[in-house]
């Protein structure tokens, strides 16, 4: 489905540094994905 997104929105619980995942864990690559939602903030709001 990403292949054929005019725009691709990936939402993840952490942000890691470059390197850090396994490559076999991804199922959409990067150069699919257009903007990167972060819930570190939201987690953190809500347990606060």
């Amino acid at each position: 489905m990403a292949t054929a997104a005019k725009t691709t929105i990936v939402e993840v619980s952490q942000l890691v540094p470059l390197g850090d995942l396994d490559p076999e864990s991804i199922i959409t690559p990067g150069i699919f994905v257009q903007r990167v939602y972060s819930l570190e903030n939201l987690i953190a709001a809500k347990s606060a």
